[in-house]
């Protein structure tokens, strides 16, 4: 019917672009050739879907930037979980690294402190999926 009838949502267009790459081998060259860098941010909001295509058109050039608290689309399918592999895994070896941004230059330093002991009491990896007081303070 959305054929017959042109009309796609989102998710349909998405996964024909998967389904291009992944049944045409040059196109998926051309493209994992074309770029020199793909950069990813809010990547903590990244859904299945949209990781399956970068995973298919990377080609050792993905720079992603994330950060756990602040995952909030879950309800369009995001997948925190996507995130957190990532970060624990990155750094455990040669091919890829970890750099940590744990400064804010943003907010206060009251408001920040306030927002730690918060946060330290609640979030944990069964709340929020982090373990705050480990490494996301």
């Amino acid at each position: 019917y959305k054929s017959e009838h042109n009309m796609y949502a989102f998710i349909d267009i998405f996964k024909m672009a998967v389904s291009l790459i992944e049944e045409n081998r040059e196109i998926k060259e051309e493209i994992r050739n074309h770029f020199q860098e793909i950069l990813i941010d809010e990547y903590q909001d990244t859904n299945d879907l949209q990781d399956l295509l970068i995973q298919k058109i990377e080609n050792d050039n993905v720079y992603m930037v994330g950060d756990m608290k602040q995952s909030i689309y879950r309800f369009r399918n995001a997948n925190p979980d996507l995130f957190m592999e990532k970060y624990e895994s990155y750094g455990m070896s040669d091919k890829d690294e970890r750099i940590e941004l744990p400064n804010n230059f943003r907010s206060r330093k009251e408001i920040i402190e306030d927002i730690n002991v918060l946060f330290d009491r609640t979030m944990d990896l069964k709340i929020g999926g982090a373990d705050y007081r480990k490494n996301h303070r």
